[in-house]
C-alpha cells in the first residue's frame, strides 16, 4: 500500500470495492481528501478516500483508495480481437450487406 498523498484529476489509483481490486482514474476532487473515481469497468466511486486502518468508522465504508498507480505500474488492458479488424473496406461491406439481404429473402441458408 502506498503512502496517502494528494491526488490530481487524471491520476491512476487502485481502489477496493467490496473486497475486489479495481483500477480507476480520478475524475473530480469533491472535497479536500475526497475524490470521485471512475473505474475501468465503468463504475463511479463517489467520495473515495485513502484507506485508514486505524479509524474503524472509516474502515467500514465499502470502497477506499488503496494505492497510487504511476504510469509505469498501470495494469495492461486486454483488447478485444474484434476491435482490431479493419471493417471499413467498402467492397467487404457491400458483400456482407448482399449476403444479409439474400439471407432475409430466403435465397441463402445459415452457415454453421
Amino acid at each position: 500500500m502506498s503512502k496517502p498523498r494528494k491526488l490530481k484529476v487524471g491520476d491512476r489509483v487502485m481502489c477496493r470495492f467490496l473486497g475486489s481490486k479495481i483500477d480507476g482514474t480520478v475524475i473530480e476532487i469533491t472535497e479536500p481528501g475526497k475524490y470521485k473515481v471512475k473505474c475501468d469497468r465503468g463504475l463511479i466511486l463517489p467520495k473515495s478516500e485513502w484507506y485508514d486502518s486505524t479509524d474503524k468508522k472509516h474502515a467500514a465504508k465499502p470502497w477506499h483508495i488503496h494505492e497510487y498507480l504511476n504510469p509505469a505500474t498501470v495494469s495492461k488492458t486486454f483488447v478485444d480481437s474484434d476491435s482490431l479488424t479493419d471493417t471499413l473496406d467498402k467492397n467487404e461491406l457491400k458483400k456482407a450487406i448482399e449476403k444479409q439481404k439474400d439471407f432475409i429473402r430466403g435465397r441463402r441458408r445459415k452457415q454453421s
